[in-house]
């Protein structure tokens, strides 16, 4: 099996997302009958591998890392990642562009986002999400949610606890989760200090960004912005930084930030969407 269609994925999606592992391994070992799992690299071998796991009971030693400590150019950073759209409760029309979908092609990122989502509904599950996330070298820059958001009030309570149990980090992350976070507020759940929560847009609860950018994780918004599709990633271009301003002021957001596609050193003193001294001030990047 070279690829995967769209389809079947979303249906394993589906099936990690409320937990349904017998209905997950079957979806898998469909994935293994089309293919070689001998042969490395390979939707069957990697598939292989997390029947392998399931059959095992889902102990700690997972087939695939809970967090991505390899990073990249973009994002040199510590990264935890579930599937997109079923574990998106705030999704609206950024279901139709998500750029999650790219990683889609590659196995291992793929069955990656389905293990974490998985995780996520049992309560073993988290604790070896605890556990991998105490295990985090101390001191570094974490991405909560590359891909995916919280899926659950349940979820941002224990993301919450546990972000707050580890004091050294520095965590961010982007969402449209915006119900469960008040919800979250609303019973007194304690915001961690050590993370900076930026705004997306497309979601489905426009009317609640007032009083979630009012929580004291907030830093500000993260705006897609509509350019031409020629232009689509080319952050370094002037055309496409010109594009993203003139869209931007368009769209009535003044002075904004704009995004160059590399979170790691996108200013001299860090991360733009990461550090709380930036609050108030809009990023804005191009739909990619």
């Amino acid at each position: 099996m070279a690829t995967m269609k769209r389809a079947q994925q979303m249906a394993l999606a589906k099936f990690a997302a409320v937990g349904d592992v017998a209905k997950l391994r079957d979806g898998l070992a469909d994935i293994v009958d089309k293919g070689d799992k001998t042969k490395r690299g390979t939707w069957a071998y990697f598939a292989g591998r997390f029947i392998d796991w399931i059959d095992a009971e889902m102990p700690e030693n997972t087939p695939f890392a809970v967090w991505s400590l390899e990073g990249n150019v973009k994002l040199p950073f510590a990264v935890f990642s579930t599937a997109p759209i079923v574990t998106c409760p705030g999704a609206g029309a950024c279901a139709e562009w998500c750029y999650s979908f790219k990683g889609w092609r590659y196995p291992a990122a793929f069955l990656r986002q389905l293990q974490n989502t998985l995780l996520l509904t049992k309560s073993a599950g988290r604790r070896i999400v605890a556990q991998k996330t105490n295990e985090l070298p101390d001191d570094i820059d974490c991405r909560l949610y590359v891909d995916g958001d919280f899926a659950t009030l349940a979820q941002v309570a224990f993301w919450m606890s546990l972000i707050n149990s580890r004091s050294d980090l520095r965590v961010y992350g982007y969402s449209k989760s915006w119900r469960q976070l008040l919800e979250y507020d609303k019973i007194g759940g304690k915001w961690p200090e050590n993370y900076c929560l930026n705004l997306s847009n497309g979601g489905n609860a426009e009317s609640l960004r007032g009083d979630v950018a009012r929580l004291p994780i907030v830093r500000g918004n993260f705006l897609t912005v509509d350019i031409d599709g020629k232009l689509a990633g080319k952050y370094d271009s002037k055309e496409y930084k010109t594009a993203v301003r003139e869209s931007a002021a368009n769209a009535g957001i003044q002075r904004p930030f704009v995004c160059p596609g590399r979170c790691g050193e996108c200013t001299p003193k860090g991360h733009f969407c990461g550090r709380k001294e930036t609050s108030g001030v809009d990023v804005v990047i191009g739909v990619h």
